[in-house]
């Protein structure tokens, strides 16, 4: 049976349910959910709807559907709090591990952009055991901005001490570079 069976059935199926002749406008509702989501995620989400004991006996809108596709908003919040929680150990590993001198590299964009916003790599790695405690909890605070913000507007590391001094080195390089070329056309044009 293909996609579009499927959701005229789904759509017979909640018109007996309920006992109610669908509207254009509650079809076009459900073809909405079906856009977004795809057929498997809508059906499941019609029929946990449908068995839940206290929602289930009225008419589902967008939102009870998107209850069941994508979790309730404390659900979501809670994925974004254990994210950050298991992030942040990645953070203290690293700490332990590489320390200030070393370049924060993690997958996780958001982590990089809360470690930054709560001072940085090199202060975080500077903390004594008891200021780590706190600064946990301002990263899981700016973590949760973070969740947010599109990725490509994100940090993806944090330069450390080693990596900070290679670049200082190579600017001065290039300072250098520019001021021999700078003498040479001077001369050249004498």
């Amino acid at each position: 049976m293909d996609s579009k069976q499927r959701f005229g059935n789904m759509i017979a199926q909640l018109s007996v349910n309920y006992r109610r002749d669908l509207s254009e406008a509650d079809i076009a509702n459900f073809r909405l959910m079906f856009k977004q989501w795809g057929i498997d995620a809508l059906e499941q989400a019609v029929q946990a709807h449908m068995f839940d004991p206290d929602d289930g006996k009225y008419f589902p809108n967008i939102a009870n559907i998107a209850k069941y596709v994508t979790g309730s908003s404390k659900e979501q919040q809670q994925l974004v709090k254990d994210r950050a929680e298991m992030a942040w150990a990645c953070i203290e590993r690293e700490i332990s591990r590489i320390g200030s001198y070393g370049t924060l590299e993690l997958e996780d964009k958001q982590a990089i952009a809360a470690v930054k916003s709560i001072g940085g790599w090199r202060a975080l790695c500077m903390c004594t055991y008891d200021q780590l405690v706190w600064k946990k909890k301002s990263f899981i605070s700016s973590y949760d901005c973070y969740e947010r913000t599109p990725l490509e507007h994100l940090p993806s590391k944090l330069p450390g001490l080693i990596e900070l001094s290679e670049h200082k080195q190579e600017q001065q390089q290039g300072m250098k570079a520019l001021r021999i070329i700078k003498t040479e056309n001077k001369n050249a044009v004498k």
